[in-house]
């Protein structure tokens, strides 16, 4: 991918397939236990943080979408913080249910 969109485009959609099997994993965890009770907190966690990585990307392609054709600028310097700012920030903001200890088992889904 020699294009800077098409990079941006494929970092969400390496997102969205990460998102996709997180999705299948929680549903392995139907019968809650003790034992699978940190197993779901971690699934959660994850599937809270790529949830929001998907968010970034897509703010970040909508962003350099509007910069290229309405401003005529060129943001491809951008890449790196795009990408650290993309994974950094919902990190950080995913952690707030973590160390509130609000992810677990909720029903038929770990959140």
């Amino acid at each position: 991918y020699k294009q800077f969109l098409y990079r941006l485009a494929a970092y969400q959609v390496m997102a969205s397939l990460f998102h996709a099997l997180l999705l299948v994993c929680q549903f392995t965890f139907l019968e809650y236990n003790d034992s699978k009770y940190q197993s779901c907190v971690a699934v959660g966690y994850l599937y809270l943080m790529i949830g929001w990585v998907k968010v970034c990307f897509g703010c970040w392609v909508t962003f350099h979408l509007f910069c290229f054709a309405v401003l005529l600028k060129n943001m491809k310097k951008l890449e790196p913080l795009y990408v650290i700012s993309s994974i950094l920030f919902p990190i950080a903001i995913s952690f707030i249910p973590l160390i509130t200890e609000s992810l677990g088992p909720t029903g038929e889904w770990c959140w």
